[in-house]
């Protein structure tokens, strides 16, 4: 079989809509506070915030070469 558009192997890329990321992690916190942060699922938990954060731009950092440092 011989496929003229190569574009069709390679899968559609996610989006990630901010403003569900950043509910999720708050809704997270929440989860985490109740459960007290010494709980192994609090780790678990704190571990996909912690990924969830990173996905929303933060105004408060600055961008210098390939770092970015939050002030």
């Amino acid at each position: 079989m011989i496929i003229s558009d190569p574009s069709v192997l390679l899968p559609e890329t996610p989006k990630i809509d901010i403003s569900e990321a950043r509910w999720a992690a708050e809704y997270l916190s929440l989860m985490i506070e109740k459960l007290g942060p010494e709980s192994p699922v609090s780790l678990v938990l704190m571990q996909a915030r912690r990924e969830l954060v990173s996905l929303a731009p933060t105004t408060s950092a600055t961008v210098i070469g390939p770092l970015r440092i939050a002030a």
